[in-house]
């Protein structure tokens, strides 16, 4: 009885299909928290070409370097289909189950973050035209310390 031992080749094959669809899921992902980002901080169409535009260069830089560092910059058929499979996977199972119960619940807790604002304003602004500067004045403050406490988040975020 002969027993056929499969070379090692296509062991290395198959790990770099399953690295591609990896990456896929991957990209597939970071696109989703972009598109949460949007909705939660919504801004006009030329912000959202611009982040478009970035992503997909990071998307190319990053499947440039990948195929290069697994298989020598060699171009395969099977790796984009690997790659696109698992971007679709991922989208039509966890992306479509899972983000828009996500963007539900972040909104609602941006919602009570926000509740006591509002009704201070709310408050500040049957006070008259004196209460209406006054709230003014405090969503000015508010603002430029939610904004310097994102760019907090965002440094931290980059050191991961």
């Amino acid at each position: 009885m002969k027993v056929r031992i499969v070379s090692a080749g296509i062991y290395e094959e198959l790990a770099l299909l399953c690295c591609f669809f990896l990456l896929g899921v991957v990209l597939a992902a970071s696109y989703d928290i972009l598109r949460i980002f949007r909705v939660l901080v919504p801004h006009g169409t030329l912000l959202i070409n611009i982040e478009d535009l970035f992503y997909w260069i990071y998307v190319a830089v990053v499947v440039f370097v990948t195929l290069y560092e697994k298989n020598d910059g060699r171009l395969r058929g099977y790796v984009f289909g690997a790659l696109v499979a698992g971007m679709l996977m991922y989208t039509v199972s966890f992306g479509r189950i899972c983000v828009p119960p996500l963007i539900r619940f972040l909104k609602k807790v941006e919602s009570i973050l926000l509740r006591p604002f509002r009704r201070a304003c709310t408050f500040v602004g049957a006070q008259g035209e004196k209460g209406r500067k006054k709230c003014g004045k405090v969503w000015l403050v508010l603002k430029k310390r939610l904004k310097k406490l994102w760019k907090m988040v965002k440094i931290g975020l980059c050191k991961l």
